[in-house]
Formats: structure tokens, sequence, C-alpha cells
């Protein structure tokens, strides 16, 4: 099976056949660009990690940051385009249950049938259901000090865990 991870920054899964997408070419990625304009056609599987910025707990300026709020729209759009595609797809964000509650994301899970879960920090949205509770390693510090990623930096290694559960269950056939 062969799948797209969109906005991957870092993220990296060796053991599967997966093209990174992210807008900022620094990160090396297969496919530079937006990721909501990535052609899904020639992909089995999706995995998405929108920027959080606007929907984190931690970010006291998400009303007023310039970036926040000109990329508030791709989780719920990119929820949208996942769920209309059709195919087995995972979105991994930041957990924040009122403002995702006060924005309608658990509306946009319901209208499409689709799946969440929140496991340690962040929300796991899916339309192929996957358990993906597993240990939590606590790799942030006070003031956001970095002590454990193991090296990734997409939420570093709690999601990279739960993205690797998922991706042994759907590729599984």
């Amino acid at each position: 099976m062969k799948g797209v991870y969109l906005a991957a920054c870092k993220a990296r899964h060796i053991d599967y056949d997966i093209k990174y997408n992210d807008i900022d070419p620094k990160f090396k990625p297969d496919i530079i660009g937006d990721m909501l304009s990535v052609d899904l056609t020639p992909y089995d599987f999706v995995i998405a990690s929108p920027p959080c910025n606007w929907w984190s707990k931690a970010n006291p300026y998400y009303k007023t940051s310039t970036y926040s709020l000109n990329t508030k729209h791709l989780l719920p759009d990119t929820i949208k385009k996942l769920a209309e595609n059709g195919k087995p797809f995972v979105i991994e964000n930041v957990k924040n249950k009122k403002r995702m509650n006060d924005n309608g994301i658990f509306d946009l899970c319901g209208r499409y049938g689709l799946f969440y879960q929140f496991v340690g920090r962040h929300i796991y949205i899916t339309n192929v259901f996957v358990d993906l509770d597993c240990p939590q390693i606590q790799d942030f510090k006070m003031h956001g000090r970095r002590v454990n990623n193991d090296g990734y930096n997409q939420g570093g290694t709690n999601v990279h865990n739960c993205i690797e559960i998922w991706l042994k269950k759907v590729t599984a056939a």
C-alpha cells in the first residue's frame, strides 16, 4: 500500500511506502506545497498533521498571531477533504476540546461518521477506527523545553508511536 503524509514536517515512518508533503522545502519533503492541493489519487491511505497553532492551548496569541489565523482553516478543511475522499485516513492535531467544540470540529466528525480519540496531548481523527491508546512519553518540560522526542519533530515520539499503530492496522491486508 502506498500512502501520503500531508504537512509531515520531519515525520518519517521508514517501514511504509509513504510520500511526504510539506510547504517548507527545508524538511526535504517528496511533495512541496500546500497540503490541501496535493492530489490524493495515487495513494491508498492518507496521514495529515495540519498546523496546530490556532488550536493549541499552549499558544496564548492564537487570536492575534498571523500564522495561527492564516492556518486555522486547515484542520476543518483537511477533515472535509479526507472524509469526502473516502480513502483510509488519520489526522493528528493537539487536543483542545473546548476550542474544537466551539468551532465545529466535533460536528464535522459526526457529519462524516468519523472516529476521534484523545491520546495524551493529541487528538486523532479517522475514518478507520484503530485503538491508538499507548504509553505516552513525557517529551516536554515546563516552558516548552524538549527533553525527549527521539528525533521526531511532528508531535514527538507520542505522535510517531500512535501513527505507527494506525499504519500497522491499515496496511495489514
